[in-house]
């Protein structure tokens, strides 16, 4: 049966229940009940285990249908939560690993994420605080066992600094690095500026800032995925970047928690390093599942949401430079929107969409992403025959003559950065222009990422 679903890049419905019942039985000595597919990209399941002593609900973590983390496998995380848990760190308790989806069974956390689900902001400021408690200890255990559990050391404190950035690029292939003038400007600054001194090793969750919340207490962290032994000032630049989406409030007071928890100060120099840093690694990470999804579109797949990874995460890094070099930001507003018969035939896609039933939460998140893609179709339509314009012309004045299309404007200026200095301002100016350009046209009403996409990144101070 093994290599059966292997050969499956999802597994159905069916034979998720059949696998997960015989490993209920075997593991847990009990039944399931209950098992409904939780609306996201992400295979994962909500379900009921009945039991000798009662009923105890559980969550399912499934592996990735996209790739673009090869080296982060969800046994991985599986020991890293042990790990966690067995060192006092409040996380989701694991009940095991079931290598034949694969997929991870732990309980089911009560409480609910983001903080603007908090009641009140009494409620909001303790979560915060145990927050910025629980990552500083966190960062303070001892690395050995992650080592132990397979973990890689770096050999030394600007190893440290740079190891998650150095994971993803061993993870994206040559026509990811290359291809894209945007990523290949940021990827050559970030290893242009590699900061002499860093923190570490010791462990990080690098995708930090996610947690469940239950009232005024935190009830656990989640997402340990790609976890590794780095800086943990890379945490705290991830969580800056998240807040962009998942608001987490003042920033600075947060760095103010997280410092008096830890007892050490900041270094915020690095903080903004790791800014950098870590948004050109997640558009490397996020490129890659984007290429992927465009060979082989998949069911539960977010063409939308993967456009957003890329170019918000694009967006942030540039921010980050413009914060370190002092650049200023080009300010890139909508034009007038263009009537056009794409539009029509959008607009009565739409119609219809918005009618379709959703049986559950998987099948109204598939409505969602319909609706999405093409309220994005819908923007191109209006507004991407004149950025693309404004791109060329941009690109034209840098290059010498006029690219014929953004294909070929890509194209030259990446062969532009390979040659020109690294971080030149006329080539950021350019290149952060379409990024932002790029962001607008993904930048749709009731977005998560709307913030995110339109509006800048809080200071560090």
């Amino acid at each position: 049966m093994t290599a059966a679903i292997a050969q499956q890049p999802e597994s159905s419905e069916a034979t998720v229940r059949r696998v997960l019942g015989v490993w209920a039985d075997r593991e847990m000595g009990g039944q399931i009940t209950r098992l409904e597919r939780q609306g996201r990209w992400r295979p994962a399941w909500f379900g009921t285990v009945r039991t000798g002593d009662g009923e105890e609900d559980i969550y399912v973590r499934g592996g990735r249908t996209t790739t673009g983390t090869a080296s982060f496998t969800l046994e991985r995380e599986y020991r890293v939560l042990q790990l966690l848990e067995e060192g006092g760190i409040k996380v989701a308790h694991v009940h095991g690993y079931v290598p034949e989806l694969p997929a991870i069974v732990m309980e089911q956390v009560r409480g609910v994420h983001d903080l603007r689900n908090a009641a009140s902001e009494t409620d909001r400021e303790a979560v915060r605080w145990q927050l910025a408690s629980e990552m500083a200890r966190m960062h303070a255990l001892d690395i050995e066992p992650f080592v132990e559990a397979g973990l890689s050391r770096p050999e030394s404190p600007v190893a440290a600094t740079m190891a998650y950035y150095q994971r993803a690029a061993g993870d994206a292939g040559p026509d990811i690095l290359h291809a894209n003038p945007r990523l290949a400007f940021l990827r050559k600054w970030v290893e242009s500026n590699i900061p002499e001194q860093g923190n570490g090793p010791h462990f990080t969750a690098c995708d930090a800032g996610q947690f469940m919340f239950d009232g005024d207490k935190l009830t656990a962290m989640m997402d340990f995925e790609l976890a590794m032994l780095g800086d943990p000032m890379q945490d705290i630049a991830f969580l800056r970047r998240r807040t962009t989406y998942e608001p987490l409030g003042d920033i600075p007071s947060f760095l103010d928690m997280y410092e008096k928890a830890s007892g050490k100060p900041l270094d915020r120099d690095l903080v903004r390093f790791h800014t950098v840093a870590s948004a050109t690694a997640a558009v490397m990470g996020s490129t890659t599942i984007l290429h992927a999804f465009l060979a082989a579109p998949t069911e539960d797949g977010n063409l939308v949401e993967t456009l957003n990874w890329v170019n918000n995460s694009t967006k942030q890094a540039f921010e980050g430079i413009a914060e370190i070099a002092g650049f200023a930001i080009p300010h890139i507003s909508l034009p007038e929107p263009r009537t056009s018969l794409a539009g029509q035939a959008v607009t009565a896609a739409r119609a219809t969409a918005e009618g379709l039933g959703a049986g559950g939460d998987f099948d109204a998140y598939r409505k969602h992403s319909l609706l999405a893609n093409l309220a994005y179709q819908d923007r191109l339509a209006q507004f991407g025959r004149q950025f693309e314009n404004d791109y060329l012309t941009e690109a034209g004045r840098l290059l010498g003559r006029r690219p014929g299309d953004a294909t070929e404007a890509d194209a030259l200026l990446a062969d532009y950065v390979t040659s020109a200095p690294a971080g030149e301002e006329g080539l950021f100016e350019v290149l952060c222009a379409e990024t932002l350009r790029r962001c607008l046209l993904l930048a749709i009403p009731g977005s998560t990422y709307l913030h995110g996409l339109t509006q800048p990144m809080q200071p560090l101070e």
